[in-house]
């Protein structure tokens, strides 16, 4: 039977949700909010069949592939299906941004079956909520001292937690960010405005949460998130008003002390940008999760 891929609808959040948290996974392309937000971007189409997702890319970086099955029901099954899919559209069998647990599956599952490529700029940044709550030793030296000035400097500042009715700040904070940046006009910080826009927009039914940091009155920091799968969330925006330099890592620790049943915090990838990846760093992740790109070298050994 053929799979009917739609593209990602806000009623797909539960069905999403309920397959991402059977499969454990905490991969960001596996968030039910990045799958509904970059829709467009990188051409998204899921279908949930048999209790598996299944995502299927035609645009940007992701165009003609695949992503890795997730869910409850049968692996080979949800393989076979993508396997037949990609045969119908006349286009070679790839998966993208799979992590190292994913490809040894493949491996184990169709011994040479496939062939595997570091996708180098998409490794994620994974953290333990409990280290970027506490901050501890001395690696995190630099951070506190971020921390201290900032509350020296405005000690009646205030944290709120973000919500549907007050999200409009969230995108007053990133419009004020955008605005100082040397390139408010290029495509991709453009894009990701317009992101915020729509999260901001549809914050309750994407199960969005977050924070907003308030000085002298006035909101300056915002974080947005959404959980991935049990304990598991993603952090999709973090935005500081120009001027409050040591408000970025305040907004990191708030967030992660607001989070008591979360283990980990995906930051998401550094995408290539030097400043990006030193930013990302700078926090000491857990784990940095590679990612792969799968090509499959015996359509045969997966059909069935």
């Amino acid at each position: 039977m053929s799979i009917v891929f739609h593209t990602p609808e806000l009623l797909d959040r539960d069905a999403v949700l309920g397959a991402v948290s059977a499969a454990g996974a905490r991969e960001n392309d596996a968030a039910f909010a990045n799958l509904y937000l970059l829709r467009q971007k990188y051409g998204i189409e899921i279908s949930v069949k048999r209790g598996m997702l299944l995502r299927r890319y035609t645009k940007g970086f992701r165009e003609g592939c695949y992503g890795f099955p997730l869910g409850s029901g049968s692996l080979q099954a949800a393989m076979s299906d993508l396997a037949s899919d990609a045969k119908e559209q006349g286009i070679p069998f790839r998966l993208t941004l799979l992590t190292q647990a994913q490809c040894d599956t493949l491996q184990s599952l169709y011994p040479d079956a496939f062939a595997f490529t570091e996708a180098e700029q998409y490794t994620e940044y994974l953290y333990l909520r409990e280290n970027l709550a506490q901050m501890k030793g001395s690696k995190y030296h630099g951070k506190r001292n971020h921390m201290a000035q900032f509350w020296r400097g405005y000690p009646n500042a205030e944290i709120q937690p973000l919500i549907a009715e007050n999200a409009e700040f969230a995108v007053e904070i990133a419009r004020k960010w955008l605005e100082h940046r040397i390139d408010p006009q290029e495509a991709s910080v453009q894009a990701e405005f317009a992101c915020i826009q729509e999260a901001a927009a549809h914050f309750d039914a994407l199960g969005m949460t977050g924070l907003l940091l308030y000085a002298e009155g006035n909101p300056i920091g915002m974080t947005m998130l959404s959980e991935i799968s049990p304990s598991i969330f993603d952090v999709h925006f973090e935005k500081v008003v120009y001027g409050y330099p040591h408000a970025w890592s305040v907004v990191v620790n708030e967030m992660a002390k607001r989070l008591p049943d979360a283990e980990y915090l995906n930051r998401e990838e550094d995408l290539g940008e030097s400043g990006m990846r030193s930013s990302k760093q700078s926090y000491h992740p857990d784990l940095a999760q590679k990612k792969f790109v799968a090509e499959c070298l015996k359509s045969e050994a997966i059909l069935c």
